[in-house]
């Protein structure tokens, strides 16, 4: 039995959680420790809150499609050995995974878990098609069972990264470094943002990677322009013409690892543009002087705002609400807690892999972001992510 499980059985037995049921999802990949499988990501599989049918919210109804309705399930018992439960499709393609397997069509895995998890007083469930595991599998088993959620031991055990998975991370981080050198080659005047959309997908598929974190974002704004003052203002269609603001959010998964990255170009010349450029990306450096080990997240903001109020740009750095949030941890999920803003008060530590993303929003002038992976280390932290961060004026 791997250790990613025993130190998870460790942690149900200290809640008394007799068992834990895991779907495809990135606490599912982890637990294996197997990257060949695909799934979709979690923002697809994940449970049905806030779902409306009908004007009716059946979040809590047990209601779901067929995203939400997996073909692969995770069993683990607090104190026995693991077992997977399968399609035989599904089967096909995991012969590899040494651990105890249930095969059995799609719609008889419900009952077959059932039988595993019948007499428990408390099982666990993982975020990932929660409905569906909370009311289907678990509820009409013995509505007796507290059921109970689970995601949380995942993520915590997930939160250090290893050396196997930083090396991933890292490997991720200089592939985006790389796309990000091709992409700017092409960032001409007459070129749409949507084309550019569609070439950082391009180069995802020749590099024959499984799949993207979330639908890619080149960002224009074309300063002085009506459109100008609305952040989604601009045409995705539009040619680029001189005096247009270029800000990107993408990334790719590769071996099971995600990368999500920013950078921010102007083509042609803007003096308020290149201020509150050189003003974010000092604002970033300084900050990542500053992050070491044992420091509150909630660094982060404060940092920023301090430098951008240096430079007086303070009142451009965007932010949400009142949370001052700037970046997220990563790993086989691209946005994995915690979260980084001004309430969070968790900090800093070795293993973990964060991106630090703030972003610089003035109507009329232009969108511009930076966003970093970042590895914190025993001493401090070291950017995955090393594209230029000189080049800013094109054309």
């Amino acid at each position: 039995m791997n250790q990613r499980i025993a130190r998870l059985q460790s942690m149900m037995a200290a809640d008394g959680v007799e068992g834990l049921l895991y779907a495809t999802s990135a606490n599912l990949q982890y637990f294996l420790d197997d990257t060949t499988f695909p799934w979709q990501r979690t923002m697809d599989t994940g449970g049905v809150d806030g779902v409306l049918i009908d004007g009716k919210d059946i979040s809590s109804s047990g209601a779901s499609h067929f995203l939400n309705m997996p073909d692969l399930l995770l069993y683990v018992p607090a104190a026995d050995e693991p077992m997977l439960f399968m399609t035989p499709q599904r089967a096909r393609t995991m012969e590899h995974i040494q651990m105890k397997k249930r095969i059995d069509y799609f719609v008889m895995l419900p009952e077959r878990v059932g039988e595993v998890i019948k007499g428990k007083k408390r099982i666990a469930y993982g975020e990932s098609c929660g409905a569906y595991l909370k009311d289907r599998v678990i509820g009409e088993t013995d509505s007796s069972i507290e059921a109970v959620p689970g995601e949380r031991y995942g993520e915590l055990l997930r939160r250090i990264k290893d050396p196997g998975e930083i090396q991933k991370l890292r490997r991720v981080a200089a592939f985006t470094d790389e796309t990000m050198g091709i992409i700017v080659k092409h960032l001409k005047a007459g070129v749409s943002s949507n084309q550019i959309e569609d070439l950082i997908i391009r180069l995802g598929v020749e590099k024959s990677l499984g799949d993207i974190p979330f639908p890619p974002t080149c960002r224009y704004v074309h300063t002085g322009s009506p459109e100008s003052e609305d952040l989604d203002g601009h045409d995705e269609n539009a040619p680029m013409e001189e005096g247009t603001s270029v800000g990107f959010d993408y990334g790719y998964v590769m071996d099971g690892y995600c990368s999500d990255f920013g950078r921010s170009f102007y083509y042609g010349k803007n003096k308020d543009a290149s201020d509150g450029y050189k003003a974010l990306m000092e604002a970033q450096l300084r900050l990542l002087d500053a992050i070491k080990p044992g420091i509150p997240m909630s660094l982060c903001f404060n940092s920023l705002y301090a430098t951008m109020s240096q430079f007086s740009q303070e009142k451009w750095l965007r932010k949400y609400g009142d949370f001052g949030l700037m970046g997220h941890q990563i790993g086989i999920d691209v946005h994995e807690r915690p979260w980084l803003h001004t309430d969070q008060t968790a900090i800093f530590e070795p293993g973990m892999v964060m991106c630090i993303e703030p972003k610089f929003w003035r109507p009329g002038v232009g969108f511009m972001r930076v966003e970093d992976m970042v590895l914190i280390t025993e001493t401090g932290c070291e950017s995955l992510t090393k594209f230029d961060r000189e080049l800013f004026e094109l054309g």
